[in-house]
């Protein structure tokens, strides 16, 4: 019977046909896509947030879809039609712990998707697809499976989306690491590739057009070295309103935001750096309205004016997703510094408004005192080691030896007479 089922099974992909577990993939995939095109659908001609809401609880199931796609492919992913099930695997990690919560069930499988995809599918139509949820990850596994996409499979779109998540792993989205110059080239690169192999394509749920547009602009406007977005905004302790850059210093640009509390923390550091260096302005902006503004800095004790951005403006323009953020400018407006504060801000810092004369060099950190000059033994006067005559050892490095007392001569010994 077995051998039956297995001739079966070899004359249906001989005659093309499709075996019941790709047809049952293929069933599962459709009914998935079909409820989330929906669901996205309504959630964009929601008119009001009510109704968002109502619908974000309303999403589809994507634990049951789980468990029904690896009902299908779970007996063997090497298999080229699983890939569309891979990739959906890879997208949905979170989909995968709740539909098997026992042990570390879900891990096996994305490790097994993992394993298939490298090994078996970097070269099918379609490996570019797992892009997305690769780029996601920073393991150096995800980024040479990307690499194999890019340089070994023959489709165009397939390559570029392959670039284009090698261009966002690449991607510093936080601390204070700042922009190496050859590694905003490479991903200009890659972009570029991107840009001409699957433009009309889609990166996960992102059109490939919009995020490479976003990408281009971060490379081209926010890149320390570029030109910032000009600033105009009221300030909360004149109502005037305030243009950056002003022309006359560099300015610390501190993105904060009442509601949370690190970069509250951070404000009131950013405060007394105003002491420190006084050719700086600290020119805190947070999204929120002007008495939000005044109350904050009220509760705070903090004698700092802070620019209001209610419409959230300039935060859009910096890209600012997540508070506190800094931003520092010279005085013509160019970029110098920026990233999420951490242990790093201080040095970047330092080393930024030493260009400037302030007096941050006092607080750098300072080089450890040079040891004390050794005096250098004499050569040995060989033809290995001899010291050129036109270099030679200058007076005060030459090793001085106490006089020792004259010897006397002494004589050769006498010769022994010749055997007769």
């Amino acid at each position: 019977m077995k051998r039956v089922l297995c001739v079966i099974a070899g004359t249906c992909g001989l005659l093309g046909w499709a075996s019941a577990d790709e047809i049952g993939m293929k069933n599962v995939l459709s009914v998935w896509n079909s409820r989330q095109a929906d669901w996205e659908s309504a959630f964009k001609i929601a008119e009001t947030d009510a109704k968002r809401a109502e619908l974000l609880k309303s999403q589809p199931d994507a634990v049951s879809a789980a468990r029904d796609l690896w009902r299908q492919v779970g007996r063997d992913l090497s298999k080229p039609y699983a890939l569309p099930a891979i990739v959906w695997f890879l997208d949905h990690p979170q989909a995968l712990e709740k539909a098997f919560p026992n042990g570390d069930a879900a891990r096996k499988i994305v490790l097994n998707c993992l394993n298939a995809l490298e090994n078996n599918m970097v070269m099918e139509k379609g490996a570019g697809q797992a892009a997305h949820a690769l780029s996601n990850s920073r393991d150096l596994r995800c980024r040479t499976i990307l690499e194999k996409i890019k340089d070994m499979n023959q489709f165009p779109e397939d390559q570029g989306l392959a670039s284009l998540g090698l261009a966002m792993v690449m991607k510093e989205s936080s601390g204070m690491q700042q922009d190496d110059s050859r590694l905003v080239a490479a991903r200009g690169r890659l972009l570029k590739d991107a840009i001409i192999k699957c433009y009309d394509a889609k990166f996960g749920p992102v059109p490939v057009q919009d995020l490479v547009k976003e990408e281009l602009y971060e490379i081209l406007n926010l890149n320390i070295g570029q030109t910032g977005p000009k600033i105009k905004l009221p300030s909360s302790a004149t109502g005037t309103w305030v243009e950056i850059p002003s022309g006359d210093k560099p300015v610390l640009l501190v993105f904060w935001d009442p509601r949370d509390a690190m970069s509250v923390k951070f404000l009131e550091k950013a405060a007394s750096l105003r002491k420190e260096f006084p050719g700086m302005t600290v020119m805190p902006i947070a999204p929120v309205s002007e008495e939000g503004v005044k109350k904050a800095l009220l509760n705070l004790n903090l004698d700092i004016p802070s620019l209001v951005d209610a419409q959230a403006v300039a935060f859009k323009d910096y890209r600012v997703a997540h508070t506190p953020r800094v931003y520092l400018l010279d005085p013509k407006g160019k970029i110098l510094m920026r990233g999420t504060p951490d242990m790093l801000f201080d040095a970047n810092l330092y080393a930024a408004m030493n260009t400037f004369g302030e007096k941050a060099d006092e607080k750098a950190p300072q080089a450890p005192p040079a040891a004390p000059a050794s005096v250098i033994p004499e050569r040995i006067n060989s033809p290995d080691t001899r010291v050129p005559a036109s270099r030679p050892v200058p007076a005060s490095r030459q090793l001085v030896r106490p006089a020792a007392p004259a010897a006397p001569p002494v004589s050769a010994p006498p010769l022994r007479p010749i055997p007769e």
